[in-house]
């Protein structure tokens, strides 16, 4: 049987041509079977990626990295992409190739004999081991529809919810939004909102995609803004100028500033974005904002994780304090479950359990 030619072979065949000292050094370590007996190959085709080196035997990727390469976003969602496609990859420094290659070659061969299988994140070697057995599974007893496009929306969006999600408490003022941008089934790129509120989600991931974004269907759990208050350009003109062929996104803006500005500008320009996607998998995202829009008061909760900060009002006023904090730009505080600061609240009506 023929084994089926990437769309990227003719490219990888230059790849292997170019000149390029680190490489080539590695590849005369690694060719022929000279370490521990097992097969490399050089500018091996994986899907829509081209990786320096791989090990089909071990699903071993070996990455050389320049400078630029260093918190390249474009190479998390890379890994990612390999991660679940049953590949686990090992990224070092082109310059230790150069410097020290008995090392590289010692630690890629642990790695193919199982000696080192848990993730590695520093600058000199980072390793990220496949993540095969989340495809491995077994199926929910009411599996979603894979090979349909709902389906596939859903994945996508539960991904922007995870993204957005790891963002709590770190936000504020703005809620924590989660983008993952997807071509032709792919992950091109993904963010979430940075620390602090800036940049936006869409912001980011667009940044990350490039060229890469036209064309491409933006997940988003929320409606993407329509003005910002600082002047730049609106998430939903970013989206219009990147040339995205959709947009789907979770809950509406609460926000009376930006509220729906977003989705017309997009309509205007061709853009049909669709809402409502887990809109209610995605509330709990905006929750502390929508209480402050209501209330003036940051949303106040029984709990010390993914807050803004822990409440520790200095007075007896538990309304005056909140709406205090809530000026300061806090949106979700947290209390002890147990703590007498708790039943005041609780007694107040001023805690959500």
């Amino acid at each position: 049987m023929s084994r089926r030619r990437s769309r990227l072979t003719p490219l990888a065949r230059i790849l292997r041509r170019s000149d390029n000292v680190a490489e080539a050094r590695l590849w005369l370590a690694l060719r022929d079977r000279q370490q521990g007996g097992l097969k490399f190959r050089r500018q091996f085709p994986i899907g829509p990626y081209i990786a320096d080196f791989a090990c089909p035997e071990r699903r071993l990727v070996v990455e050389l990295d320049g400078g630029q390469h260093i918190g390249n976003p474009r190479d998390v969602v890379r890994d990612r992409y390999l991660n679940e496609h049953g590949w686990s990859v090992a990224r070092f420094g082109a310059g230790d190739v150069l410097s020290d290659k008995g090392v590289v070659l010692d630690t890629i061969l642990a790695i193919c004999e199982g000696r080192i299988s848990e993730p590695v994140e520093s600058y000199e070697f980072r390793f990220y081991p496949t993540r095969l057995e989340m495809t491995e599974a077994p199926p929910h007893t009411a599996p979603l529809p894979l090979q349909e496009q709902e389906g596939r929306d859903v994945l996508f969006m539960r991904r922007a919810i995870d993204l957005a999600r790891a963002q709590l408490g770190r936000t504020w003022p703005n809620p924590p939004v989660g983008c993952v941008l997807v071509r032709d089934g792919v992950v091109i790129a993904e963010a979430a909102t940075g620390d602090g509120g800036r940049p936006h989600a869409e912001e980011a991931a667009l940044a990350a995609a490039g060229a890469g974004a036209r064309g491409a269907t933006a997940y988003v759990t929320l409606e993407p803004c329509g003005e910002r208050s600082n002047g730049t350009a609106s998430c939903s003109q970013r989206l219009i100028e990147a040339g995205v062929a959709q947009v789907i996104y979770a809950c509406a803006d609460p926000s009376p500033f930006a509220a729906h500005k977003g989705v017309r500008r997009m309509q205007a320009a061709g853009l049909h974005p669709d809402a409502g996607l887990l809109a209610d998998a995605a509330g709990f995202l905006i929750a502390g904002f929508v209480h402050w829009l209501k209330t003036g008061q940051p949303l106040v909760v029984a709990r010390a994780d993914h807050i803004d900060a822990p409440f520790t009002p200095s007075s007896d006023d538990l309304t005056t304090e909140l709406k205090a904090w809530g000026a300061r730009g806090y949106r979700l505080l947290g209390v002890a479950p147990d703590s007498e600061l708790a039943q005041r609240l609780r007694a107040q009506g001023l805690l959500s359990e």
